[in-house]
């Protein structure tokens, strides 16, 4: 009863989640982050640099906090009782360290940077770190729901203050960075209200910012902050390489931004399971429940969005870019067309890497995870560095590709010998015939000329064919519901 109420709270939560993130940020993806692209052409391309640059230093404004207070609010609430004023103290002193180190690596770049939109970025990185930390004690409190809420508002406010911004003529890089700096401050302002009124609901003992307790929540949370910073190295490091690499590197980040936009507005929907997942797989592993039946779950339901999603793009690259962007000749759609497949194909490791070290960091195996992260981070600067300079863009797709299944290959083994797990073949056998299956109908649907209609076809045979397959098993979801309806 237990695990079928687990299974219960994650589909029923995985639902309301998805369903924002559908209506919202493929919104904000696809109409506003591509048409300000699409009008602002290079200018698009050097903003993506600077805002890079924000992100790679991103590990100074968290240090790990998150996911260690998401973990240990998740297994014990008093957690949040004692420490919420003492982290959201440390937070503070974090963002003026970070303010300074971005200053300095902007200082040191050899790509000018405008003051105004260097700030904007800086202080909309620092709120955007207080809503995640706010959000994770909020998530861990169980607070589903609301954290469903939390996770979609600031995009749904960029999105009317850019609409105004947009219909006012008021179209710049400078308004469109603004836009998303108020709407993180508006979220803000609510996760705030909300944490403010748990902690002093909750509150029962006194609280004091003593030097040796914030001392000891920076040591236990470091190994999460050098797991956090090897991670978002291997990630976003290949776009600094671009600049340091290429005389044309905003070109070539414009280019990659086209794609990596795709593979975000994807990785969002696996992230959610992932937020999901984490406090519900800490309080399983804390109660010494059976882990199995909900990681073979969202595993399964995960693989078959993720393989449809990267076999679609990288069949129909070409008429899936021409339909969201303005591409100036055949030369730069070819370009874009082969960046967009590698990053693409990518998202299949990525979201097996959401469900699998989300467990290891339930689990706290933090150290195997910065082993596999290190590895994987030499990985990728090995392969950028030999792959860049003469393929440009489209060495660095190669890197992020293979980094990110050598990582999703490293944590999967880790679980397999931590948990005793055994590698299911029969439903690896499954998947091997769905993708052969979806390629097949590839050949069916190829000559047909509206790509929507396409994309209609090959996302519903993926589902036919996963209901076939047993992928998706309809009696127990069937059963499932009847017994919640119940």
């Amino acid at each position: 009863m237990l695990l079928f109420n687990v299974r219960k709270v994650f589909l029923k939560n995985l639902l309301l989640l998805q369903a924002l993130n559908l209506i919202i940020k493929p919104a904000w993806l696809l109409l506003i982050d591509r048409e300000a692209q699409n009008l602002l052409g290079q200018t698009y391309g050097e903003y993506y640099l600077v805002l890079n640059l924000t992100l790679i230093a991103n590990i100074v404004l968290d240090l790990g906090i998150q996911n260690f207070n998401n973990t240990s609010v998740a297994a014990d609430a008093n957690f949040f009782k004692n420490n919420f004023k003492g982290i959201f103290f440390l937070k503070g002193i974090l963002s003026s360290l970070y303010f300074l180190v971005v200053i300095g690596l902007a200082m040191q770049s050899s790509t000018p940077m405008p003051n105004d939109l260097l700030l904007v970025l800086i202080a909309n990185q620092i709120v955007t770190s207080f809503v995640l930390y706010l959000r994770s004690n909020i998530n861990g409190l169980h607070l589903y729901t609301v954290d469903s809420l939390l996770s979609v508002s600031d995009k749904f406010f960029a999105i009317i203050i850019c609409v105004v911004f947009y219909l006012s003529k008021h179209i710049s890089i400078f308004h469109f960075v603004l836009a998303q700096f108020i709407a993180s401050c508006l979220t803000f302002s609510i996760a705030l209200v909300i944490n403010i009124s748990r902690w002093k609901k909750n509150e029962t003992i006194a609280q004091t910012l003593e030097s040796e307790k914030l001392k000891s929540l920076l040591i236990k949370s470091l190994p999460y902050a050098l797991l956090f910073t090897l991670m978002n190295f291997y990630t976003r490091i290949d776009v600094t390489m671009m600049n340091s690499m290429l005389t044309d590197a905003s070109f070539h980040a414009g280019i990659y931004a086209q794609s990596f936009r795709l593979l975000d507005a994807s990785a969002m929907f696996a992230m959610l399971f992932a937020g999901l997942l984490l406090p519900m797989f800490a309080k399983m592993i804390k109660e010494q429940s059976d882990l199995r039946p909900l990681l073979n779950l969202s595993a399964t339901l995960l693989l078959i969005i993720s393989i449809t999603v990267s076999l679609a793009s990288y069949l129909f690259g070409e008429e899936i870019l021409n339909l969201l962007y303005k591409f100036n000749g055949d030369a730069t759609l070819e370009m874009s067309s082969s960046v967009f497949k590698n990053i693409m194909l990518a998202f299949v490791p990525m979201s097996l890497i959401f469900v699998f070290s989300t467990l290891l960091t339930a689990k706290k195996d933090i150290w195997y995870m910065n082993a596999f992260a290190l590895a994987a981070f030499v990985i990728n600067i090995s392969i950028n560095y030999f792959l860049i300079p003469k393929y440009q863009s489209f060495g660095a797709s190669i890197g992020s590709l293979i980094t990110q299944t050598a990582f999703a290959l490293f944590c999967i083994w880790r679980c397999v010998v931590l948990f005793n797990f055994k590698l299911p073949y029969l439903q690896i056998g499954r998947f091997v015939a769905l993708v052969l299956i979806l390629i097949g109908v590839y050949f069916f649907i190829k000559s047909l000329t509206n790509i929507y209609l396409v994309l209609i076809i090959f996302g519903t045979a993926s589902i036919l064919f996963s209901v076939l397959l047993k992928l998706i098993d309809m009696d127990k979801l069937m059963g499932f519901f009847k017994k919640t309806a119940q």
